[in-house]
């Protein structure tokens, strides 16, 4: 699909399911022109509150589309979730995307918001929070060199090249991602070392040894403080204890 005929459709699906939005955009791979015969719409509206905020996947024109539905305060909030999480989800699909209607300058707005929080980047992990990643990037490190199980052992690898790329991008001070998007922000923002990272993983799911990808991990965990797991120490919460809700 070509960027113009992706507009025409998100437009048309703007038009017809929410004509009250003041604002809505393209986002994604088809609004940057690298959209391929599954690429979906990625469409956000902005409706005047009150109005209900969700999340809904569609088929629309015999494409699927995915439609997330905000209002001025609740999209502001998602950014506040991005900084948080570290991953710049509602944040990108704003900034860097296709104006589809803006009424009275929302949408500029709205991108402009989204585009200060590009430029703020991610929260700073905190203490805790930065020892419960070392931890878990370490205890998976010794599970790889320990396995003798080759389908064991790509299971392992597989969860700790997205453990370490992303401890590796929080140490960098980067905004991090899902997915392919995790290899997009490695060879951004860490190329030498996520470069590594990516190349070793790579090389293991070819059939290649572990050593090497351990090696690597190590040095990651060696930017924030080296492995952890003596003294690892986690206090149960309240919720924890109350057990699952029915």
């Amino acid at each position: 699909m070509e960027i113009t005929e992706a507009v025409d459709a998100a437009q048309a699906l703007v038009r017809e399911r929410f004509p009250g939005a003041v604002a809505a955009f393209l986002g994604g791979s088809l609004a940057r022109g690298e959209g391929t015969d599954t690429s979906d719409l990625d469409v956000v509206v902005i409706r005047p509150a009150p109005a209900e905020v969700y999340r809904e996947t569609l088929v629309w024109r015999g494409r699927p589309a995915e439609v997330f539905a905000h209002t001025p305060e609740s999209v502001r909030t998602m950014f506040a979730w991005d900084r948080a999480n570290g991953v710049p989800t509602m944040a990108s699909l704003c900034a860097d995307s296709l104006v589809l209607r803006s009424v009275g300058g929302a949408a500029e707005q709205v991108a402009g918001w989204a585009q200060d929080t590009l430029r703020a980047g991610p929260r700073p992990l905190g203490a805790d929070a930065l020892a419960l990643r070392r931890y878990t990037v370490t205890d998976l490190r010794d599970d790889l060199l320990d396995c003798r199980d080759a389908d064991e052992r790509l299971a392992v690898a597989a969860l700790l090249h997205v453990a370490a790329g992303e401890l590796l991008l929080a140490a960098a001070g980067a905004w991090s991602g899902k997915g392919k998007w995790l290899a997009r922000r490695l060879r951004a923002a860490a190329p030498d070392l996520g470069g590594r990272l990516l190349a070793d993983y790579r090389a293991l799911a070819a059939g290649g040894p572990a050593e090497p990808l351990g090696a690597t991990v190590t040095a990651v965990l060696d930017l924030v403080g080296g492995p952890l797991l003596a003294g690892d120490h986690r206090t149960a919460g309240p919720s924890l204890l109350a057990g699952p809700a029915d």
